[in-house]
């Protein structure tokens, strides 16, 4: 197992920075079509295959001459991850498990709510943050996953939409979170240009107002991801506004309550955001009168929402509780009467593995 202060400067370690033509930029993906002696156009009919189109393999590339789409197979795959499992629940989410071309695995989740389609993604193989309550970081970081891993997730989750009943016509994803496993601050430099391609409209065209970064609380990283040029939504794992509190509930906490918060509202000033502060719930810890307390203080009267969520249970996790439905509907309503907008994430798939990376620890 690789501890997080382990990993090299990508998170990658040589063996296993795979590429795959989703991975490439614009640049690269013009310097392979010269190599290969493509015309420009079939550059760009390349670019529409991949992202617009969907292709997973290069025969389906069927306006491409034949010659070009052998050379293609020989230097690279169109993706180098497959679905392994589908965890279907029973109010219609939708886990799966990827394995990837290393042979290490990551989720991504698709869920559907009234009007709206939330794909939340993986930034890394595990995760280095280690909050007691998560089954994602209960063996630890592998490594990051590269820009090309992380959009794998999308183009596979979209397929399955193209494939599937949702009860929509032409159902899209409205929003994408990169909530999933691992933390989104220590892999910038492959998350960054995989929202970029994301929202590219030459790519595959999300717009950047929905899509949402989630962070257990690295002020300088946050900091470095504000100077982007695109809108992103940002969400701030806190789970706790003491700090004594919330140091047993993330131990690998470094920076204070206070830092976390003035650097999510520096982002939120500069990208015009509210930002959501994420309180996960557990029984007798952190979902009493004092917790909530604890809140108000720190962030009353701030462009922000608290959004609730009751824990949802993990099989190796034994000494923790969900709290009942009362004692979230009463932490919540005195949130609101300290002037801080509030809401309750209700349990989703929870007949399979609900919490994030059950289905992972169940296949290692």
């Amino acid at each position: 197992m690789t501890e997080p202060s382990q990993l090299p400067a990508d998170g990658a370690p040589p063996e296993t920075r795979l590429v795959s033509a989703v991975a490439l930029s614009d640049d690269e993906l013009e310097q392979l079509g010269a190599e290969l002696g493509a015309k420009p156009f079939q550059v760009r009919q390349i670019r529409h295959w991949i992202f617009e189109r969907g292709a997973k393999s290069w025969d389906e590339c069927h306006n491409l001459p034949k010659v070009l789409r052998e050379q293609l197979k020989a230097r690279l795959p169109v993706r180098q991850s497959t679905i392994e499992t589908i965890d279907d629940s029973d109010d219609g989410t939708r886990k799966l498990l990827l394995r990837l071309g290393d042979d290490e695995s990551v989720e991504t989740v698709i869920i559907p709510e009234g009007d709206r389609l939330t794909l939340c993604v993986s930034s890394q193989v595990g995760c280095p943050v280690a909050c007691i309550f998560c089954a994602s970081g209960l063996d630890g970081v592998r490594r990051n996953l590269r820009r090309g891993e992380i959009l794998e997730q999308f183009l596979h989750a979209r397929d399955l939409l193209a494939e599937a009943d949702l009860g929509q016509t032409k159902a899209r994803f409205s929003n994408v979170v990169v909530m999933g496993l691992g933390e989104p601050m220590l892999n910038l430099r492959e998350l960054n240009p995989a929202l970029s391609r994301l929202t590219d409209p030459d790519g595959i065209g999300l717009g950047a107002r929905r899509v949402t970064v989630s962070t257990s609380g690295h002020p300088v990283r946050m900091r470095e991801f504000a100077g982007t040029d695109r809108h992103y939504g940002l969400a701030v794992s806190l789970h706790a506004a003491d700090d004594g509190l919330r140091k047993k509930l993330v131990p690998t906490a470094k920076a204070s309550v206070q830092e976390i918060v003035d650097a999510a509202q520096s982002y939120g000033a500069k990208h015009n955001r509210e930002v959501t502060f994420e309180v996960v719930l557990l029984d007798g810890i952190n979902d009493d009168s004092r917790a909530a307390d604890a809140l108000i203080e720190r962030l009353r009267d701030l462009r922000c929402t608290v959004n609730l969520i009751p824990w949802n249970p993990v099989d190796r996790i034994e000494d923790l509780a969900r709290p009942r439905d009362d004692r979230v509907d009463a932490f919540a309503e005195r949130l609101r009467h300290g002037r801080v907008n509030v809401t309750v994430r209700r349990q989703r798939g929870a007949d399979r593995s609900a919490a994030c990376g059950q289905l992972r620890l169940r296949s290692l």
